[in-house]
């Protein structure tokens, strides 16, 4: 509970798996594509098809679909990752 308290204090997504962690279906140095990741969030969605691309050798070619889950956050939750950190969040 902790982790993912300052996952979204400090504007970041807490993303949830069901895949085993020695299972991932991505590696270190690969990057993950949340395409309209800002409405998601604004809509409340709890589930967003992610984009996994590989890279492999300096080569970004292999890219595969990901379903991450956020779990149920707050309007307030929600707004403190829409406002970047929750810095901003009470600034204004």
């Amino acid at each position: 509970k902790r982790y993912r308290s300052n996952l979204i204090n400090w504007g970041m997504l807490p993303f949830i798996t069901e895949e085993d962690h020695k299972h991932l279906s991505f590696q270190n140095g690969d990057y993950i594509f949340v395409p309209h990741v800002r409405s998601a969030i604004e809509k409340g969605e709890t589930q967003l098809k992610v984009y996994v691309v590989g890279n492999e050798q300096g080569s970004f070619e292999s890219v595969r679909e990901l379903t991450l889950k956020l779990g149920e956050l707050t309007d307030a939750e929600r707004e403190i990752i829409l406002k970047g950190c929750l810095i901003n969040y009470y600034k204004g």
